[in-house]
């Protein structure tokens, strides 16, 4: 069992900047001090059990041709319980700035338990075409868990809270994908490549509670269904000592039906409501990505080695956040990593390294904060570090 203690307090700057200068249909003027001391406190908490089963059968259709199922069944059983209250601020009697306090915390009570039953399962088919090549296709269903929200539900007309929100159903995933494995050069080059799609059907995202007039809140839910289409292939090459690896990726992830979203901060207006993300770009998700490593090993006298390494990634333009705002798009960028290292006979192992070689500047990630505020939060990349690493083996 987990439990928690939530806590919320908001300063001087809080009116300012989240609720403007007026509030309401009647453009009622806000006191700087109004969210001066607001706060909210409450307690959690949220127990789960789990149970599987599952199995598995290969079948040798031909010489050379493998089917492959199996089945696996999960029991899950969640219990949630959330209470908070709110107190501190300016004391009015407004009936419009009581609201706007409302509208950034606001008291919450209620349980909620989830009963859950998924059945996932694989069913592949392999063909050995030749000694060194091989095609597939597969097929295979699997679940993301559902959950509880435990961080707050949104509001019906009466103020209370719209407990058909508190569960969240489970993702379920469908997905193809069909390919060829081979190995050349009697097995010193190895080049695999497979188209794939995968729907996801209640894919667990955010959605927008558009009841308060203040500040939008977003809460966890599911939204209809998500797309993601794509090709990728990698190849490995040995050399005797030396060992390249490289893989290309295409991936065009769309929300395929997603009318209840978030909407990026330069279309929030004080009458904005939800925003239809259908058929936009899946967030998180860079259309390209590539990556090359090479690992070289160079003898030495005493039975000693000399090791190289370096490895680069690169990935297209993604956005790092559910509205998919033109603030929090990601612009693409590559990340290069180095070592040199000597490998002594007796099991003792010496490296220098770098991370970042090229001080290449990029944001890792993207995310705007709740409600209408205008924050935005991200995480810088990391430096160019140098560093030493000492190994010993047995």
């Amino acid at each position: 069992m987990l439990t928690g203690h939530p806590i919320s307090i908001y300063g001087s700057y809080g009116a300012p900047w989240l609720l403007g200068k007026t509030t309401g249909a009647n453009a009622t003027p806000v006191p700087a001090n109004l969210l001066d001391g607001y706060g909210q406190n409450g307690d959690t908490r949220y127990a789960a059990d789990s149970y599987a089963a599952f199995a598995e059968v290969n079948w040798h259709i031909l010489p050379g041709l493998i089917a492959t199922g199996g089945a696996r069944y999960t029991k899950e059983i969640k219990d949630g319980a959330y209470a908070t209250t709110v107190s501190g601020g300016l004391t009015t009697a407004s009936s419009a700035l009581n609201a706007a306090k409302l509208s950034i915390l606001r008291p919450q009570s209620y349980v909620a338990h989830a009963d859950e039953g998924s059945v996932s399962g694989r069913a592949n088919l392999a063909w050995q075409l030749t000694r060194s090549t091989m095609a597939y296709v597969s097929w295979a269903r699997g679940f993301k868990s559902g959950g509880i929200n435990m961080s707050g539900l949104p509001l019906d007309s009466n103020n209370n809270p719209v407990l058909a929100t508190a569960v969240v159903r489970p993702e379920r995933h469908d997905a193809w994908e069909a390919g060829v494995k081979s190995r050349l050069f009697t097995d010193h080059l190895t080049v695999n490549a497979d188209l794939f799609q995968t729907k996801v059907h209640d894919f667990q995202s955010t959605i927008v509670d558009s009841s308060q007039t203040v500040a939008l809140r977003g809460y966890l839910a599911n939204i209809p269904e998500v797309t993601v289409r794509g090709v990728e292939g990698d190849a490995m090459l040995h050399l005797g000592r030396l060992a390249l690896n490289g893989s290309v990726a295409y991936a065009d992830g769309i929300n395929t039906s997603y009318p209840a979203g978030p909407c990026p901060l330069e279309l929030q207006t004080a009458t904005t409501a939800a925003c239809d993300l259908s058929g936009k770009a899946l967030v998180g998700l860079p259309k390209w990505s590539e990556s090359l490593a090479m690992d070289w090993t160079l003898p030495v006298a005493g039975g000693s080695e000399v090791v190289l390494h370096g490895d680069t990634v690169w990935r297209s333009s993604y956005n790092g956040d559910p509205t998919l705002s033109k603030y929090t798009l990601i612009d693409g960028y590559s990340l290069t990593n180095a070592s040199v290292g000597l490998r002594i006979a007796k099991g003792l192992e010496v490296a220098v390294f770098v991370s970042n070689l090229f001080k290449a500047n990029y944001i890792q990630n993207l995310t705007i904060q709740a409600g209408n505020s205008g924050l935005i939060l991200g995480t810088p990349s990391i430096p160019r570090i140098f560093g030493v690493t000492l190994r010993a083996h047995a």
